[in-house]
């Protein structure tokens, strides 16, 4: 009988075998803690680090991080809501049409 773990690596392209780890769940959550814990020294540093900056806003403890997360946020949605609605087809796209017999 086959081993499913050895099928599974026979789907694997051999140059993608040596990133197989960065798929692992461990380092998907210590990754988040990790981001999260760099925010926080980075918006403390902002407090203690003073900044002389061109417009009075950007004086505001933690002007950039609320600047870059609001930015991505707002990537993000574009993503989801218009690119979407010019990129989506329907599910049965491909099977339209065509004699593929």
């Amino acid at each position: 009988m086959s081993d499913p773990a050895n099928k599974k690596d026979e789907l694997v392209h051999p140059l993608a075998k040596p990133f197989l780890w960065l798929d692992a769940k461990w380092l998907k959550t210590s990754m988040i803690w990790i981001f999260g814990v760099l925010t926080l020294v980075f918006i403390g540093a902002d407090f203690v680090h003073h900044r002389h900056d061109y417009i009075p806003i950007a004086e505001i403890p933690g002007f950039y991080a609320y600047w870059g997360f609001g930015a991505f946020v707002l990537a993000v949605m574009i993503g989801w809501f218009v690119v979407r609605g010019l990129l989506e087809r329907d599910e049965d796209y491909w099977d339209e049409g065509g004699d593929h017999d």
